[in-house]
């Protein structure tokens, strides 16, 4: 059985690249305004919350497979951050305003329809086996059963549980849009060195079940939502092995749980 430990995209070399190029960009803006080349009017639309959104969207695009979790991170910041600039520039776009939310939320949702019709056909490996029940005159969804590792598994207004049964966890990614998910490590160990997971939770929650004495390391970005290690810790700990927990919370939550 395979039991490679480098589950990452990219060559450790590159992985400081794009904050590098971050602050140059950052800094040659700056520059720009303080010398009067950028105008003023731009420092509260480029320096604002709502583009650290879609900064990070733009991240998620250089990432493989990642359109459609990179598209809701620019969504989300483009309904914040059009209201600024609509306020700045008035005559440019005169009475929008006043009817921003009623143009933007229809707009909204014809893109996220665009983007998962766009993810299921252009992605027709993955498994969506989950199954919909009509029930009280809503839909609800929910999935349960057994993954093998280097797993994919998106849950979509419902909810999911899920367990791996391999011998030597391998990584994967599990994602949460308008709902919840469950994934059950305690079955399963590490292999020595690092393991990547990958979650992205968006107006949703994942719940991740590992052993008390596995050594986590959380690397995720939080936008109105967290994630927290709730384990009660089990000695000795194996620090020669370690889960690398990577993603998004955006909306929404996580949590690990022994």
């Amino acid at each position: 059985m395979e039991t490679s430990t480098n589950n990452t995209s990219y060559p450790r070399r590159f992985r400081g690249l794009g904050f590098g190029i971050l602050l140059i960009v950052v800094g040659a803006v700056l520059l720009g305004i303080n010398f009067d080349i950028i105008p003023q009017t731009y420092k509260g639309i480029i320096f604002s919350w709502p583009s650290i959104l879609i900064l990070i969207g733009l991240c998620h695009f250089c990432k493989k497979q990642q359109f459609a979790w990179g598209s809701v991170w620019i969504i989300v910041g483009a309904f914040f951050l059009l209201p600024k600039i609509f306020r700045a520039f008035p005559e440019t776009f005169p009475g929008m305003g006043d009817n921003f939310t009623a143009v933007y939320w229809p707009f909204l949702l014809i893109c996220a329809g665009l983007i998962f019709i766009t993810f299921r056909f252009l992605a027709p490996q993955k498994d969506w086996s989950d199954y919909w029940k009509y029930k009280s005159h809503h839909y609800q969804h929910k999935s349960t059963g057994n993954l093998s590792s280097g797993f994919e598994k998106n849950t979509i207004f419902g909810s999911g549980e899920h367990i791996i049964l391999d011998e030597v966890f391998k990584g994967g990614e599990m994602n949460a849009i308008f709902g919840g998910a469950t994934l059950d490590l305690r079955r399963t160990k590490l292999t020595e060195g690092d393991s990547y997971l990958e979650i992205n939770a968006i107006f949703g929650g994942i719940t991740l079940y590992i052993p008390g004495d596995w050594t986590v390391v959380s690397n995720l970005d939080a936008v109105f939502g967290g994630f927290e290690d709730k384990r009660r810790i089990i000695e000795p700990i194996d620090k020669t092995r370690r889960l690398i927990v990577t993603g998004s919370c955006i909306f929404g939550g996580g949590e690990i749980v022994g």
